[in-house]
């Protein structure tokens, strides 16, 4: 049976609480309880007033003048982090005044409900304020003024301002950073990352120069091109990069990355020529790795020599030649995820076990059903499946299935479409997986409403920490 729900924490109760109590007082638009409710929190801890925030805030269906009013009270000159969730376009020269007068105690910033764009140069005062911030999210908001006010945060590590530019040329170069080892810029599949520029790879060179300790290099597609620029430069440096994306990745470049960043962890290359996936058996380090439109065989070959490191593998867009995942499974013995998307997927060797895996998401594959079955009794540890592909499989299957495994660490089973799976394998999980908290997508099973709020009720009644995810057509 799945579990059931534990007891609720004092502190989780205690939040609870005091977000409904808040909420009521300061939900009138005179503001007659303000004062007092000021008063209240005066000797709460900053962390109690950071877990505050984040439940109001992020509640999307509370009124945004109640929120912007908690905000108001809650955000204190000691509070560290701060996500301000969405907002009307009314409220964002507020909440950035807000901000700029109580928040300069602030290490993490996440503006990504706030437009700031239009009040740029709010934005660049508000910066300019807070000289502790170590996280700082603005997408699509960042202009030269912007980014002058970042060189002023010595104590930066995470930035970003990734999508639609509004900074030039000039702006972007002149992002330097001793402390900065996490930064978002530019657009998937766009080469540029500025309006004024065609050449985004020379511009990310340039800051791959100026960020001596950068780690990670996100959103950008076209790293390895930056990389091969910085080799032609300076052959004999070295990056600290542990993460990049690359697209249309030719040998020459991948000699390059093997040159410049042997702390190499996790790796994205889109539609990577011949001769590439052999040569990534060099990365040492390298444990996670995405591929789009690879080359399967070549692919198989680098497992067979660096299989074992491997612990996160996503396969995307490849349905002209099958993948063998029993392969995989003998290649890959500490593969912990797999996810495939858009693949042609078989399993030809029964005998082989994922004897790691702990989570699985395949969507829009070709496979049959065997391959689910394959996975799912083959996988002792398993404790996500996603399939997002048509399932013909019958209550008769789910019954064998089970009889022939406990599941004893599922958690989640998710069958986008499943039209041949009944209620009676809803109850059958249920019953049967001891530690299954999430069963989904179930408008797409042969299952009605009635029979949802039916076994709802069950689960309520019992206590059972169990979600039956079900989305009524409208």
């Amino acid at each position: 049976m799945s579990p059931k729900n534990q007891v609720t924490s004092l502190k989780t109760f205690c939040l609870k609480t005091i977000t409904n109590k808040l909420i009521y007082s300061l939900s009138d638009d005179e503001g007659t309880n303000y004062e007092v409710v000021a008063n209240y929190i005066s000797p709460t801890t900053f962390e109690v007033l950071q877990d505050l925030l984040k439940i109001i805030l992020n509640s999307v269906n509370l009124d945004a003048n109640i929120r912007f009013n908690c905000l108001q009270l809650l955000l204190r000159e000691d509070v560290r982090k701060l996500d301000t969730g969405m907002f009307p376009q009314f409220y964002y020269q507020k909440i950035l005044n807000v901000i700029s007068s109580r928040g300069s105690g602030l290490q993490h910033l996440n503006l990504k409900g706030v437009w700031a764009r239009d009040f740029p140069y709010l934005l660049s005062q508000l910066v300019r304020s807070l000289r502790g911030l170590k996280t700082l999210l603005i997408p699509h908001m960042a202009d030269d003024a912007v980014i002058e006010a970042i060189l002023t945060l010595e104590e930066l590590v995470v930035l970003d301002i990734s999508g639609e530019a509004c900074f030039t040329v000039d702006g972007i170069t002149k992002l330097k950073s001793q402390t900065l080892q996490v930064l978002d810029v530019g657009m998937f599949g766009k080469l540029s990352i500025c309006h004024q520029e065609n050449n985004g790879p020379d511009l990310i060179a340039e800051l791959i120069e100026y960020l001596p300790n950068l780690i990670s290099l996100r959103t950008y597609s076209y790293s390895g091109r930056a990389l091969l620029k910085c080799y032609q430069k300076y052959p004999r440096s070295r990056t600290k990069l542990k993460y990049i994306h690359d697209t249309g990745t030719t040998e020459e470049i991948i000699g390059c990355v093997l040159n410049l960043c042997p702390d190499l962890e996790n790796l994205h290359l889109d539609g990577a020529e011949h001769g590439v996936l052999e040569k990534l058996a060099k990365l040492q380090k390298l444990y996670t790795l995405k591929l789009t439109k690879c080359d399967v065989q070549e692919f198989l070959t680098f497992l067979s020599l660096s299989g074992a490191r491997m612990q996160v593998l996503k396969l995307n867009h490849n349905k002209n030649i099958s993948l063998d995942l029993s392969q995989i499974c003998l290649f890959a013995p500490n593969l912990q995820t797999l996810e495939c998307y858009q693949m042609k997927l078989t399993f030809t060797n029964l005998d082989t076990y994922f004897m790691s895996l702990v989570n699985v998401e395949i969507t829009y594959c070709d496979m049959s059903d065997d391959i689910i079955r394959s996975i799912m009794t083959n996988s002792p540890f398993l404790r996500r499946i996603v399939i997002g592909s048509i399932i013909r499989m019958t209550d008769g299957d789910i019954f064998r299935i089970c009889a022939e495994c406990d599941f004893y660490n599922l958690e989640e089973l998710w069958f986008s479409c499943a039209k041949s799976l009944t209620v009676t394998s809803v109850e059958l999980l249920m019953g049967h997986c001891k530690n299954l908290k999430s069963i989904g997508q179930l408008n797409g099973w042969d299952v009605n409403v009635d029979e949802i709020d039916y076994l709802r009720a069950v689960i309520a009644f019992t206590n059972t920490d169990l979600k039956l995810l079900y989305v009524e057509n409208v």
